[in-house]
């Protein structure tokens, strides 16, 4: 049975789309967003709700308490036994989410890098706790500066620390476990599709969708959140585009909540422009017009 997977920059329209070709193909939804995972993340993740599921099965969407800290590993492990179990019943599995790397690590595997313990993770966050980013940042470039090259953004801390973790822990620079044979990729026949959408169409999606979450609680959320104990501090997740800036609205120190919105907004839109130029350096993503997509699974569906 052919995994379809749709993939595309936030805000294209992957949630829509899949489920649509889902209810056309007898298909259920595995999703691929490290932060829709989460039970408690629904508006500020952009989750599906029930009528948008229009009664298709979704699995890997709001199944995880915050307490559990997910990874490509733990996801493509747990991603693998969705698709077999979706596969054995006779249904198509249509893999479609935010988190691209969560994909491309299914489909392709990980780097062997070890894995890294709890108490070591939580030892070297303690030590760099109290230093600026842009420290740890000039750090990574002395030590792993092929893996800094990698990084979209000198402000994206956790692959920072992610890079300087490894070689500390290991001895061996990230860029360079990255370089040796991948393991437990994928080994079925699939089809990926990405969404085809004008960049100021895009954009335009980005910002309805912003007043959308904020309209729908996104605050209240947060706070609600914080209150059971999580915060950005102790949980990664929080740290994502929407929860973060709540959460500094919630602290004042984003005053407003029009000027929340736009901060969202406009992180929102950097974060598209991101997505798509890592997307395109995908050579296994067939894009198309979304008016294209179910018509392409179609033909794809019936050659194979």
């Amino acid at each position: 049975m052919t995994l379809i997977i749709i993939t595309g920059p936030t805000a294209s329209g992957k949630t829509a789309i899949s489920v649509d070709i889902a209810q056309k193909i007898g298909g259920e939804i595995v999703g691929a967003d490290s932060i829709q995972i989460y039970k408690d993340l629904v508006i500020g993740s952009a989750a599906p709700t029930e009528d948008e599921m229009k009664g298709i099965p979704h699995h890997l969407v709001g199944t995880h308490p915050l307490s559990v800290e997910m990874n490509a590993g733990k996801y493509i492990t747990e991603a693998i036994s969705v698709v077999n179990d979706i596969v054995s019943r006779g249904k198509v599995p249509v893999m479609t989410g935010g988190t691209n790397f969560y994909v491309d690590a299914f489909l392709n595997g990980l780097s062997p890098v070890p894995e890294i313990s709890d108490e070591e993770k939580k030892l070297f966050e303690k030590s760099t706790a109290g230093i600026e980013t842009s420290v740890l940042y000039r750090k990574l470039l002395e030590t792993d500066p092929d893996w800094a090259d990698r990084i979209s953004s000198p402000n994206d801390r956790q692959r920072i620390n992610r890079g300087l973790e490894v070689f500390e822990i290991t001895g061996i620079k990230l860029s360079e476990w990255n370089k040796m044979q991948r393991i437990n990729g994928y080994q079925g026949d699939f089809l990926a599709i990405g969404i085809d959408v004008d960049r100021e169409k895009l954009y335009e999606n980005i910002g309805i969708r912003t007043e959308k979450m904020v309209i729908s609680g996104l605050v209240d959320e947060v706070r609600k959140i914080n209150s059971e104990g999580y915060n950005i501090s102790n949980c990664k997740p929080l740290a994502s585009i929407g929860y973060k800036e709540a959460a500094l609205y919630l602290q004042g120190s984003i005053p407003t909540e029009k000027e929340m919105i736009e901060t969202i907004a406009l992180n929102t839109r950097h974060l598209a422009k991101r997505q798509l130029t890592w997307l395109k350096n995908r050579n296994y993503i067939k894009w198309e017009r979304n008016s294209s997509i179910i018509e392409s699974v179609f033909h794809y569906l019936t050659r194979n």
